[in-house]
C-alpha cells in the first residue's frame, strides 16, 4: 500500500507538526504547501498521486474553503481532513463544501490536532476506498458460476443490537467458496465481477433461500424472537420489478413474517430511477422494511432520506469510526437521530469495534449498534452458540440490574 499526504497549512510549524505525525503512522510520502494557489496548482498537475489532503480553512490569497470547492472540479478523488483553529460553525460549513462536492471527508478537527486522530482518518480512507489497502484476490466469472452451481453460496450473521444489548436483528452477509478450499471469501472479491456479469441475481436467489431456511432454526431462538433478518440488493436489483414480488413468494414459502424483513439498499449507485422508487415503495407497502446502507459516503442525500419511504438508515462505519472523539461525526449522528425520530426512521451505527465508541453510542437509547465489537459474522451454528452465550450475558446483567428489561 502507497500512501502519499499534503498538507496545506500557512502555518509552518503546524506543517512540521503534522508532517513528523504521518511519518510515525507509515505514511510512505508528505510534503506541504503554505498557500491555496500552490497546492491548487500542484493537484492540477499530480492531482492522482495524493491520497489524503489536510486544509487549514483560513489562510492567505486563496483561503481552504474557496480550495475545497475547486478539488471536485480538477477530480481529485483521495481524501479530506480539514484542520482548523476556527469556531466549530465554519468547520461544519466547510465539511458541508466537501460533502456537497462528493469529495471524501475523513475528519473535520479542531487544532491542535492529535497523532489519534489522523490515524482515524487514516482508517476512514481504507474503509472508503479499499483499493488504496492490501490487494483482494478476485475470483473469476467462471469460478463464480461454478459455486453458485455447486451451491457454496454460505450466508454469514451479524447481529444488531439495541443501547441495552437487546438482539434486534441480524444482516445477512454473502460468503463463497471457492472449489475445495476451506476458507471463504467475501463480497470483495467477487461483487463487482457478478455484477459485471449477470451473475448478481443467481447469487442473491441462492444466499436468501439458505438464508431464509436456516432463520427458521435461527428465529426461534428465546434471544430472537422479535428480531428481524436483512438482506442486502443493489440498486440495480431494485430497479428490476420482480425483486419485490420474488420476496414476498421466498417469506410465503418460508412463513417468515413478512413485517420482520428488511431489504438493506448498497449505494454503489444513485436511487434515481422510478423503478427503484417504485420497487421501494412497493416493498414498504407490504411492511418489508427498507434501509440505506452506508449513508454518508454514497449517493443519499438528507433530501431524498426525507423523500423515499425508507424505514432504516445505517450510518457508514467510516463516520462511527472514533466518533467519541470526533466532533463533526458526533454532530451527524445527533441530527440523523433527530431526523428519523421525526420520520420514524431506525438509526443503524455500523463498523462499531472500540468500547469507548460504543460507550458514546450508548447515551441514545433508540439507536441500533452493529459492529465486530458486538458480535463478528458467523455462520448459523456458530450464530446459534453465540445467542447461548449472548443470552447468558444479558441474563446475568439483568439478575444484577433488577429493575431492567429483559
Amino acid at each position: 500500500m502507497t500512501l502519499n499526504v499534503l498538507i496545506i497549512d500557512d502555518s509552518l510549524s503546524t506543517c512540521q507538526l503534522l508532517s513528523r505525525y504521518f511519518s510515525e503512522l507509515d505514511v510512505d510520502q508528505v510534503e506541504y504547501c503554505r498557500d491555496g494557489l500552490a497546492a491548487l496548482r500542484l493537484l492540477t498537475k499530480y492531482r492522482d498521486h495524493y491520497h489524503i489532503l489536510v486544509v487549514d480553512l483560513h489562510m492567505p490569497g486563496m483561503d481552504g474553503i474557496e480550495l475545497l470547492s475547486r478539488l471536485s472540479r480538477i477530480g481529485f478523488r483521495g481524501g479530506v481532513i480539514i484542520a482548523s483553529g476556527m469556531e466549530s460553525r465554519i468547520i461544519e460549513a466547510a465539511s458541508q463544501v466537501v460533502i456537497n462536492s462528493r469529495l471524501r471527508l475523513l475528519g473535520a478537527l479542531t487544532k491542535p490536532v492529535c497523532q489519534t486522530q489522523l490515524q482515524i482518518c487514516i482508517e476512514r480512507l481504507m474503509m472508503m476506498a479499499p483499493d488504496l489497502g492490501r490487494p483482494t484476490s478476485r475470483l473469476s466469472a467462471e469460478q463464480i458460476r461454478q459455486a453458485i452451481q455447486d451451491d457454496k453460496v454460505v450466508p454469514y450473521y451479524q447481529a444488531q443490537v439495541d443501547s441495552k444489548g437487546r438482539i434486534e436483528g441480524f444482516e445477512v452477509l454473502c460468503r463463497l467458496q471457492d472449489g475445495d478450499h476451506l476458507q471463504l471469501v467475501g463480497p470483495d472479491a467477487f461483487i463487482d465481477m457478478a455484477e459485471q456479469h449477470g451473475l448478481l441475481n443467481a447469487i442473491s436467489e441462492k444466499l436468501i433461500n439458505c438464508a431464509m431456511r436456516e432463520w427458521l432454526e435461527i428465529g426461534r431462538h428465546p434471544e430472537c424472537q422479535h428480531s428481524r433478518l436483512s438482506i442486502n440488493l443493489t440498486p440495480k436489483q431494485l430497479a428490476s420489478n420482480g425483486w419485490p414480488a420474488k420476496l414476498l413468494e421466498y417469506c410465503d414459502a418460508y412463513e417468515l413474517d413478512i413485517s420482520r424483513l428488511t431489504v438493506e439498499i448498497t449505494e454503489n449507485q444513485a436511487l434515481d430511477q422510478h423503478s427503484q422508487h417504485a420497487s421501494i415503495s412497493r416493498l414498504r407497502l407490504h411492511s418489508v422494511g427498507v434501509a440505506i446502507d452506508d449513508f454518508g459516503t454514497g449517493y443519499t442525500n438528507l433530501t431524498q432520506l426525507c423523500r423515499l419511504p425508507i424505514s432504516e438508515l445505517k450510518l457508514d462505519m467510516s463516520l462511527v469510526r472514533g466518533i467519541h472523539m470526533d466532533a463533526l461525526a458526533q454532530t451527524i449522528l445527533k441530527s440523523l437521530v433527530e431526523i428519523g425520530a421525526r420520520l420514524g426512521v431506525a438509526v443503524v451505527a455500523e463498523g462499531v469495534e472500540d468500547p469507548r465508541d460504543y460507550a458514546y453510542l450508548e447515551q441514545y437509547p433508540n439507536i441500533i449498534i452493529q459492529g465486530f465489537l458486538i458480535c463478528r459474522p458467523k455462520p448459523c451454528q456458530e450464530i446459534m452458540r453465540w445467542l447461548d452465550a449472548h443470552q447468558k450475558v444479558v441474563h446475568l446483567h439483568a439478575q444484577s440490574q433488577p429493575g431492567m428489561l429483559h
